[in-house]
């Protein structure tokens, strides 16, 4: 009896060796093209690879079944076209000559991002990947199927935008999910309407999952970017991608969904930057929401929004000025020149002008009074109309306190805006402020901007891989994700490889808090010791032997005799001095 399949027709137990399905005629004949693993492979004696879906620069996506579980899922086989050859009769997927190592390790890109995905397990708006498997020399990863229709085509068919609230209903999961990839410690970098799905219940999903080197242009693999939802630093290899780098896809779909128009392409926005607010190309669309989207989609990483609860806030919440403009750190900072510039010009101005007219110091002195005479009209009527007027305020302490809450907050909104920035803490919860701009006390006019840095709680990062590596490999990979590690270095009774680590704390795909100098449990890498060291039996003494000192041929390392012997004994120290004569 052959190996046990299931039918991908009608989910029936098969044997693999027939022609057909014996209970519903379905053909076992292999449709899939050369170089890919036939129809009714039997994966991991659990999987049942089906028909070739599609195939990009990262590998192939196979229908198939899970015959535990009895249901229909996607498997994405890991096969780089650049840098595999071909592939052996029992399956194994062959690297080109050269590029062994580059495979290698794109291969672990690929196991990290997927292990990681299973730990993060079901999660609303994700399509959810369920499990991994390492085979024929490469890794195989088992999702949901993609359920429903790309949003690309569920926006044809509508034929016209969608309206604000239909917008934030429809992605609001889909935003969710990428949140929870980002508290991994993972990025999406393909969020376009491509890689969304709209299931037969009307929910959005976020898939098409893949590794850095697809989602980057001319990177190593045959990469696969979506023009228009891509952000500029994925056209090029040199810059770095953060969550930011998400927040510009889902900034892009926003624009599409509310517009009906495609956003230009991001790297030819560097060039000449000509794309239309959503708010110019549907007036429907309330200005403080399109602001947002123009925030989420800044060329300059750096001033773009750096959270999804941040791009969410901004498109739900009305800001004061209905308009939703801010500028950018580098606007103000060439206002702030021109102002000064402009005061130096007028100071000039009017001291030239006192100086002509000869009466600079009446002149003066008439200014000046007449500036303290305005100050006392304004004095006055602060201290007798506190309430009609309001000049200035007080700046509470906001540290301690939610952004969310303090940024709806009317005693606040009705006289300062907020300006808010991200960086990860280990003392504050998620979404709590850390420190403000102006401290506590200080009185400021009406309408003056207060930066508050809000915490993204503890920066973590997904444990990997490091049972079975030699512990100069897993201390690299530990050093390289800036997770605080320590050794133990274990008796080895010959069962492991000298040097390898055979044991550790922390499971692979948990997420580990990275840089915390008051971290109490750190994770310990337990590493196998020298093997034992195998040494040849002395030989018995002989009544006929001479009163020379027999000779051994092969003799111990130094402090590695016979046993029960102690190191520096004759027996254990070994005579490496020819006999004379």
């Amino acid at each position: 009896m052959g190996n046990q399949i299931v039918c991908s027709n009608c989910l029936s137990n098969a044997d693999a060796s027939l022609a057909a399905c014996p209970y519903c005629g379905q053909s076992f004949a292999n449709t899939n093209p050369a170089g890919t693993l036939p129809v009714n492979t039997l994966l991991a004696e659990r999987y049942t690879i089906g028909r070739v879906l599609s195939l990009d620069g990262e590998g192939i996506l196979y229908a198939a079944v899970d015959n535990d579980a009895v249901r229909r899922v996607v498997v994405k086989e890991y096969v780089p076209v650049t840098i595999c050859a071909a592939r052996s009769r029992d399956g194994s997927v062959i690297p080109r000559q050269g590029r062994e190592v580059l495979f290698k390790t794109t291969r672990l890109d690929f196991i990290d991002l997927y292990r990681s995905l299973v730990t993060l397990g079901h999660t609303e708006g994700l399509t959810q990947v369920l499990d991994l498997v390492e085979a024929n020399n490469t890794a195989y990863a088992v999702r949901e199927p993609d359920d429903g229709v790309p949003l690309h085509t569920y926006l044809e068919q509508r034929e016209q935008p969608l309206t604000p609230e239909e917008a934030l209903l429809l992605l609001r999961p889909v935003s969710d999910g990428v949140a929870a990839m980002h508290r991994m410690g993972l990025l999406h970098r393909g969020i376009s309407p491509e890689t969304v799905y709209i299931t037969k219940a009307g929910t959005a999903r976020l898939s098409g999952y893949a590794t850095l080197g697809l989602r980057t242009a001319d990177s190593e693999l045959k990469s696969q970017v979506f023009d228009g939802y891509a952000a500029p630093e994925q056209y090029a290899v040199a810059e770095f991608d953060g969550k930011y780098t998400d927040i510009y896809g889902l900034g892009a779909l926003f624009y599409r969904v509310l517009t009906d128009r495609t956003p230009v392409p991001s790297n030819l926005r560097r060039m000449n930057d000509t794309m239309p607010t959503a708010h110019a190309l549907n007036s429907e669309i309330p200005g403080f929401a399109s602001a947002a989207i123009a925030r989420a989609m800044r060329l300059i990483p750096a001033e773009r929004m750096q959270t999804v609860p941040e791009l969410i806030a901004a498109l739900t919440t009305p800001e004061k000025d209905e308009g939703g403009f801010r500028l950018t750190p580098r606007q103000w900072k060439f206002i702030a020149i021109g102002a000064v510039g402009l005061a130096l010009v007028a100071g000039v101005s009017i001291w030239a002008i006192l100086s002509a007219s000869g009466r600079g110091e009446s002149s003066s002195e008439s200014v000046f009074s007449s500036s303290m005479a305005s100050s006392s009209v304004s004095a006055s009527l602060s201290e007798s109309e506190p309430d009609s007027v309001t000049q200035t305020f007080t700046v509470p302490s906001f540290v301690g306190k939610k952004y969310a809450e303090v940024a709806a907050d009317a005693k606040y909104t009705q006289y300062v805006g907020f300006l808010q920035e991200h960086e990860f803490n280990n003392d504050y919860a998620v979404g709590e402020i850390i420190r403000q701009s102006h401290p506590q006390g200080t009185q400021v006019a009406t309408g003056t901007v207060i930066t508050l840095t809000v915490s993204d709680g503890p920066e973590t990062a997904v444990m990997p891989k490091v049972i079975g590596s030699l512990r100069a490999d897993a201390e690299a990979a530990l050093s390289a994700l800036r997770i605080r590690y320590t050794t133990v270095e274990i008796v080895n009774e010959g069962m492991y490889i000298e040097g390898t680590v055979v044991k550790c704390s922390t499971d692979e795909g948990t997420a580990v808090v990275v840089d915390n100098p008051e971290q109490k449990e750190w994770v310990m890498l337990y590493v196998a010791g020298p093997e034992p060291a195998v040494s040849e039996p002395t030989p018995p003494a002989s009544s006929s032997t001479s009163g020379l000192t027999p000779v051994e041929p092969n003799p111990a390392p130094d402090g590695e005799g016979s046993p029960g012997g102690e190191p520096g004994t004759p027996e254990n120290t070994p005579d490496n001095s020819a006999p004379e004569g």
